[in-house]
């Protein structure tokens, strides 16, 4: 049987995809750290005060994810993704100019839009559209940039900081994301295969009537969809799985806490209970940073053969890569257990998506109850940075924080397990 073949239209789309996580949003997602402190000495504020920004673009990505899911079947999601880019250097641009934290928190509530179309929906979305094949390795790729993007512009904004300011380096950041970021979008980015007369990649070759240029969508479509969608969020797999995605991410906020946790551990020697961590804090967060990026490739490739083996996978090793963090700091299995955390997080952006493919299917309903469903993650991260540091300084340190986060991990197996068991018996069979 003949399949539709890897074309330049196809390439472009992915391209795309990777260049948009890889400059404006590894800009957005992957530096603050290192403007964080700088601003508040700057505006003559509290570091928490700089840092709730990203609180606020996370829960307006939560805001906007169903929104903009319920729009893609009304309008081009090639406009939304341009207009998103010109809203990230805008956004970007205004963190440049700002004179205190509300001006921050105000471009940052116009972030959310920005997440949603270039990191979480949008590129899914068009992943799924264009190919129907290696769907998961392709989301592991593009989702990987986010990591390689966060390495190289934090050296880059670094070095702009260190010549000439941080509101420098916020300007060259928006600059940098309209002159690469808009022609790649204007000229790669296409809406459906069928407007070219192609077909996804590697979906079967001789079916005219689905070759033959169409419409992108349609109020008719949209509406059809957001009423499947309706009648899908009443079920218990859409539910198991939005479990499954605000307990995934709230346990991946841990990564921002280990440099805190083996300044604990070191406290800890310096008493002489337990022997110092192995690596420092800054290494331990590098290493599980390098897996995540690791691991996203990784992870997308073994869902596109089996997404339920990939999710005991992600499963172990988060919980060996806690397990090894908290029971043998002293010893390089710390180190290990940093890398195969990194595992775990890749599973936000890969495989929660290729849950909900398998769930719901592939059809013109995915983008809206991935829309739905993507809200859960964004608010797990948000309670997660409130959970995590009140655990550790109030009720048991990091012991407490890593056991809870054994048994969310366990939850997530369950939930995610539970959800295809109930697509099996609905459908037949899952991978």
């Amino acid at each position: 049987m003949h399949t539709q073949r890897i074309t330049a239209r196809h390439m472009g789309v992915i391209i795309a995809c990777c260049l948009q996580c890889g400059i404006p949003i590894a800009m957005i997602i992957s530096t603050p750290g290192i403007f964080y402190p700088i601003i508040a000495d700057d505006m003559d504020a509290q570091t928490a005060e700089i840092s709730a920004w990203m609180s606020v673009a996370m829960l307006s990505s939560a805001a906007f994810s169903p929104v903009i899911g319920n729009l893609l079947g009304r309008f081009r999601l090639k406009t939304m993704r341009v207009s998103a880019v010109v809203v990230a250097g805008a956004a970007m641009a205004v963190f440049s100019a700002a004179t205190a934290p509300w001006m921050l928190w105000v471009s940052a509530a116009f972030m959310g839009y920005v997440l949603v179309l270039l990191t979480s929906l949008g590129p899914a979305t068009l992943v799924n559209r264009w190919y129907q094949e290696r769907v998961g390795a392709l989301m592991g790729l593009y989702a990987a940039f986010t990591a390689i993007g966060g390495v190289v512009f934090l050296l880059v904004g670094q070095a702009i900081i260190d010549a000439s300011g941080w509101r420098a380096a916020y300007f060259a950041f928006a600059v940098i994301t309209w002159v690469v970021g808009l022609p790649a979008e204007l000229l790669l980015t296409r809406e459906r295969p069928q407007e070219y007369g192609l077909l996804p990649y590697g979906a079967a070759l001789g079916q005219a009537d689905e070759a033959l240029p169409v419409a992108a969508g349609g109020a008719a479509d949209g509406d059809t969809a957001i009423r499947e969608a309706n009648c899908l969020m009443r079920t218990a797999p859409f539910w198991l799985l939005f479990v499954c995605g605000f307990l995934m991410n709230l346990v991946c906020q841990i990564n921002g806490y280990f440099p805190k946790y083996v300044m604990w551990v070191d406290e800890q020697a310096a008493a002489g209970v337990v022997a110092g961590a192995f690596v420092t804090g800054a290494v331990l967060a590098s290493l599980c940073q390098a897996g995540s990026a690791v691991g996203k490739v990784g992870l997308g490739m073994f869902s596109d053969f089996s997404v339920r083996k990939a999710t005991v996978a992600l499963a172990a090793c988060g919980a060996v890569g806690v397990a090894c963090v908290w029971q043998v700091p002293a010893t390089f299995l710390m180190a290990f257990g940093g890398f195969a955390f990194g595992f775990f997080i890749a599973g936000v952006l890969v495989l929660l998506p290729m849950l909900c493919r398998q769930i719901f299917g592939t059809g013109e309903v995915y983008p809206v109850i991935y829309a739905r469903i993507a809200v859960a993650p964004t608010l797990g991260g948000a309670v997660g940075n409130i959970v995590w540091p009140y655990l550790a300084d109030n009720l048991g340190g990091f012991d407490a924080v890593f056991g809870v986060a054994l048994v969310f991990i366990a939850v997530v197996l369950g939930t995610a397990l539970a959800a295809l068991s109930g697509t099996s018996s609905r459908t037949g069979s899952t991978r």
